[in-house]
């Protein structure tokens, strides 16, 4: 099995080579368009080409190791204006120091003395280089960037239906499981007879439960409202079922706020299926957001005993909310209580 350091080892043999005939390329074109028309002799190719490389090969290797560090410290989303101006200055101060190297560099080459006519003339010479190679390079660079952020972007869409369909496919496969459906066709049948205008409820929001999981297969957020509104649908079944011993309490302002669909659901369905609820212990859950715009989904702990889960559910959630904020999807767990708290996100 190959490992990743003789992938990399491969694609270096043919990368660096390919990046000295780039910069080799780039600076004979540019001394062409500066010598307007003038012969371009073998030797000023010689020490063109050894100043493309090592001069145009530090600015790049220098403004890849810049670009690098304020990805970290003052990325462009967050931080544009500011970014575009410490970029530009450090841009230029990299210019600056290669184009007195680049003087000095030629000096040696052509045996010449420095002197002040030397560097105002070869300086003059080398910033036009510099100035024309640093357009191209960024032009370069930054086409690259563009394609490369664009198949990034393409990926991470990708990979967003890949958990949206896993996450619709995990709460449906819920709904339609045969417990599920069993206990609810129980409590409609006890319904029927029992008290049938309750029963004509319970059929509507039994409907509006697999409505709305239908309606939102190919959304990836939903009105906090609507969330909400088909999370209490799902409450008014389950309460059917567990009556008193189930209570659920939402201190909810749903706002202009989203949230990834089915996501509030599901840690609701979560706490019910993993807990005991009965007369000698009613489980009560409280839905309710906090003043940094979170949600949280909080029941007293009372598990039952082998209902532990995979986890599928919460950690399909959590991937889904990095791909739109970098707040995380928070677990908590003491001996009395569980919650879990999800962002809530604005347009």
């Amino acid at each position: 099995m190959i490992s990743d350091q003789q992938i990399q080892l491969k694609k270096l043999i043919w990368q660096v080579p390919a990046f000295i005939l780039v910069l080799i390329a780039m600076g004979n074109l540019t001394m062409l368009v500066v010598l307007k028309g003038e012969k371009l002799t073998g030797q000023m190719f010689l020490y063109g080409s050894i100043n493309s490389v090592l001069v145009g090969g530090s600015f790049a290797l220098g403004l890849t190791f810049m670009v690098n560090i304020l990805d970290r410290k003052l990325p462009w989303l967050r931080f544009p204006l500011k970014r575009l101006i410490v970029q530009f200055l450090i841009t230029i101060g990299l210019s600056m120091i290669l184009i007195v190297a680049a003087i000095l560099l030629n000096s040696l080459l052509y045996k010449q003395q420095i002197t002040s006519g030397y560097f105002l003339e070869t300086g003059s010479f080398m910033t036009k280089v510099a100035l024309i190679f640093v357009f191209a390079g960024s032009l370069i660079s930054n086409a690259v960037l563009f394609f490369k952020n664009w198949k990034e972007a393409a990926v991470q869409q990708e990979k967003l239906k890949r958990e949206q369909l896993a996450l619709q496919y995990e709460t449906l496969k819920s709904q339609v499981n045969p417990h599920f459906l069993f206990n609810n066709l129980n409590s409609l049948t006890s319904l029927i007879s029992t008290n049938p205008d309750k029963a004509i409820d319970f059929v509507k929001k039994f409907s509006d439960v697999y409505r709305y999981v239908l309606d939102q297969k190919d959304h990836e957020l939903v009105d906090l409202a609507s969330e909400l509104k088909f999370v209490e649908s799902y409450v008014f079944l389950q309460k059917i079922r567990f009556e008193t011993n189930l209570d659920v309490e939402i201190y909810v302002n749903p706002q202009n706020f989203k949230v990834i669909p089915l996501s509030v659901q599901m840690l609701v369905e979560n706490a019910i299926k993993h807990n005991e609820i009965s007369d000698r212990k009613p489980l009560h859950l409280k839905i309710y957001t906090t003043d940094d715009q979170c949600l949280i989904v909080e029941n007293q702990l009372q598990k039952k005993t082998g209902s532990e889960g995979s986890g599928t559910g919460i950690q399909n959630i959590r991937e889904r909310y990095e791909f739109f904020t970098n707040k995380k999807v928070v677990i908590f767990e003491n001996l009395e209580k569980y919650h879990v708290s999800i962002p809530l996100l604005t347009d």
